[in-house]
């Protein structure tokens, strides 16, 4: 006879894995439209998210000023104090180091360079799908808590200690120039993915982009130094991006 099954299995496995999807993530919603906030705060909280909400920009940053969280969740179009204002408080002048998801109704590129300029770690358009904000959140949420507790980035034979600003390749130290150190850290936050040209611009020149194409100097500049160390990993996607590639297991 053929074993029974549970029809509901799946669905109970699935709702268990959206439950824990936010498990002892503190998030700070900042969002001033109030079914939008109320729908936020209702989704993420079933997910396990611990949430908070913020209607304009200065009780933002007075939560942030009394209250530790996990991440934020930030409009631009605030009232009292624009996204772009809290975004730079937060970063430059109460030193909050939490990630940052920007979500938005503006699609202008300016405005994704801007917000990644001023320390946003991700950037989402409205409308948008609430489980995407859960998992972009969850994500984020794991990457810091990495960070937290690891200063060393290693793929392969490389390795970037960010505490001591040191690069080797097996054995080998490599002496990087501080533009060049700052490139290979943003690709090595995540191996293997392709980092798009705005985002390497913004974490470069988060004031002011020079003019011309420094970008695919630098990247010219950091490859030839890896190459001459014996590390080939650096691989440009055309029309795309870069990326530093994770060598297949052996």
């Amino acid at each position: 006879m053929a074993a029974a099954t549970d029809p509901e299995a799946p669905t109970r496995s699935r709702a268990a894995v959206d439950r824990a999807l936010g498990a002892g993530c503190r998030v700070l919603v900042v969002e001033d439209e109030p079914t939008l906030a109320a729908n936020l705060h209702e989704f993420l909280s079933r997910r396990g998210f611990e949430v908070d909400l913020a209607h304009d920009g200065d009780a933002a940053l007075v939560r942030l000023q009394s209250q530790t969280v996990d991440a934020v969740v930030l409009d631009l179009g605030l009232p009292r104090r624009s996204g772009m204002q809290v975004l730079d408080a937060l970063r430059r002048s109460l030193g909050v180091a939490a990630p940052v998801l920007v979500l938005t109704a503006r699609d202008a590129l300016g405005d994704k360079l801007d917000a990644f300029g001023l320390g946003a770690d991700d950037y989402l358009v409205k409308p948008v799908a609430l489980a995407e904000v859960a998992a972009r959140l969850a994500a984020l949420h794991r990457r810091a808590r990495g960070e937290v507790v690891d200063d060393e980035r290693v793929v392969g034979p490389l390795r970037l200690d960010r505490h001591r600003h040191a690069v080797t390749v097996g054995d080998r130290p490599l002496r990087l120039m501080p533009m060049s150190m700052r490139l290979l850290e943003r690709l090595m936050r995540e191996p293997g993915r392709v980092v798009p040209r705005a985002e390497l611009e913004a974490a470069l020149w988060p004031d002011d982009l020079p003019d011309g194409d420094p970008l695919r100097g630098q990247v010219h500049l950091l490859r030839r130094a890896l190459v001459a160390a014996g590390f080939h990993g650096l691989e440009t996607v055309h029309g795309v991006g870069w990326r530093i590639a994770v060598p297949p297991a052996p």
